[in-house]
């Protein structure tokens, strides 16, 4: 077999260190470039789970995905999603919308989409061009399952537009081990989610664009870590 794969799990902490949470997710690297992400969310607060499986090509641009999500035990909502130079389209389920079948068009073909896995804001960084690395970078069009903070809407198609800076390379240590990694900015004041807080991401600077660390700054102050990592 030609792929290779990329598991770990993610622990999701709170402001005093307590667990909030974790993401076990799996990444398949096929022999023709495209990537496929496995990810499952568990988010103590609000008791959201979240099931994403996300297929992007051998340029990291998204071809298509599923997203489930369950709140407080009970269903919220389920949905198809299929990406192609026009932009994206959906078919879903919930309890806030029924069923939707809901087309969105971009002017170029979309760069990224986001189903809310900390695993998969990693994706999102792919478009950032390196060879330009000291000036911020406006990402567009991207396209989102949800505007909400926790991801726990919808799901259904959003527009976005936001801008990434990138902060430097350095050699970081987190529970899976010790890593050369790539830290960006997400800039998000003048995006459809402005308000956001501040969010940093450290990827691996090998190009797997795999999470080591991520922090939502104020008022949340909250962190993500990589506490296992396997790759096969």
């Amino acid at each position: 077999m030609q792929h290779r794969t990329i598991r770990g799990r993610l622990a999701y902490v709170g402001p005093a260190g307590e667990d909030r949470g974790r993401e076990y997710f799996t990444m398949t690297v096929h022999g023709d470039g495209r990537r496929i992400l496995r990810a499952h969310s568990e988010i103590e607060e609000n008791a959201v789970l979240r099931d994403v499986t996300y297929t992007v090509d051998a340029q990291w641009r998204p071809v298509e995905a599923f997203v489930r999500l369950t709140v407080g035990d009970r269903f919220l909502g389920s949905g198809w999603f299929q990406f192609d130079a026009d932009g994206g389209r959906c078919e879903t389920f919930s309890r806030d919308d029924g069923r939707l079948t809901q087309q969105l068009r971009t002017a170029a073909p979309p760069l990224c989409f986001g189903a809310h896995p900390i695993s998969g804001d990693a994706w999102m960084l792919t478009p950032f061009d390196m060879s330009r690395r000291d000036q911020p970078q406006v990402i567009s069009p991207a396209l989102m399952s949800s505007l909400a903070f926790n991801g726990a809407s919808g799901p259904r198609l959003h527009a976005l537009t936001y801008s990434l800076a990138f902060r430097g390379q350095e050699r970081i240590e987190v529970p899976a081990g010790h890593f050369d990694a790539w830290k960006f900015e997400f800039l998000l004041d003048d995006s459809e989610v402005a308000g956001h807080p501040p969010y940093h991401v450290w990827v691996t600077a090998d190009g797997d664009y795999v999470v080591l660390r991520a922090e939502v700054g104020a008022p949340r102050h909250y962190s993500y870590v990589l506490a296992d990592l396997e790759r096969a």
